[in-house]
C-alpha cells in the first residue's frame, strides 16, 4: 500500500507520495520505482496493484488535451477510454467480476492544472475541495492536510509542498505501509 496525496489550486496541481512498497507483508523502499510518474503532459499518482500502474507508466498513450477542451468531458471521452484500451492491450482485466481477491487500484491524474481521482471501476471524480488522499495512509494524510489548511485558495505552491510533505510524514508515523523518501511533483497549467 502507499500514501498518495494530491491538491489542486488555481493553475497548478501538487502530488506527493511515499517510496515504500508493501507486498504480502514485505516492505521494500523503492525510490527507483516512483509512485508519481510523468506521461507526456500528464502526472499520474499510482496506488494499489502494480500491474495496471506499470501499464500506465510504460504503455499508455495519453490523449492530447487542448485548452479549448472541457477537462471533465476530456476525462470521460478521451482519458478513461484510452486507459481502458491500454489495460486491454496489456492483458489486464480491470473489470473481472470473477476476481474475488482484494486487488484493485486508485489513481490521481493531473493534466493542465486539473486533478482527478480514478477508481478501480474506471469512474472518476473531481472533488469540490480539490484535495485527495489515497492508499492505506491516504486518510491520515488527508486529515492532517485538511486540518492544516485554512484557505487553500491563498496557498502558494511552496507552502503546499511543505504541507503535503508534512502530511505524508504524519501518515508514515501511524500507517505501517507508508515510509521512505517522499516524492513531490508539481504541474502548472500549460505544462
Amino acid at each position: 500500500m502507499t500514501t498518495l496525496l494530491g491538491v489542486q489550486i488555481k493553475g497548478a496541481c501538487l502530488l506527493g507520495a511515499d517510496a515504500q512498497i508493501t507486498e504480502d507483508n514485505f516492505k521494500t523502499l523503492s525510490s527507483g520505482t516512483p509512485k508519481i510518474v510523468k506521461r507526456g503532459r500528464y502526472l499520474i499518482g499510482i496506488t494499489g496493484d502494480t500491474r495496471p500502474g506499470d501499464i500506465l507508466t510504460y504503455n499508455w498513450r495519453p490523449p492530447t488535451f487542448r485548452n479549448s477542451d472541457d477537462p471533465i468531458q476530456h476525462m470521460g471521452k478521451k482519458v478513461i477510454p484510452s486507459i481502458i484500451k491500454a489495460f486491454n492491450e496489456g492483458g489486464y482485466k480491470w473489470d473481472d467480476k470473477d476476481d474475488k481477491s482484494d486487488s484493485g487500484f486508485d489513481y490521481l491524474i493531473a493534466f493542465n492544472g486539473n486533478l482527478f481521482h480514478i477508481a478501480c471501476d474506471m469512474s472518476f471524480i473531481q472533488a469540490d475541495n480539490h484535495i485527495y488522499g489515497l492508499g492505506s495512509g491516504g486518510q491520515l494524510a488527508f486529515g492532517y492536510l485538511n486540518g492544516a489548511l485554512e484557505n487553500i485558495k491563498n496557498k502558494t505552491t511552496d507552502t503546499l509542498d511543505s504541507l503535503v510533505r508534512q502530511s505524508i510524514e504524519f501518515a508514515s508515523q501511524f500507517d505501517v505501509n507508508t515510509g521512505g523518501d517522499i516524492q513531490i511533483e508539481l504541474q502548472r497549467k500549460g505544462e
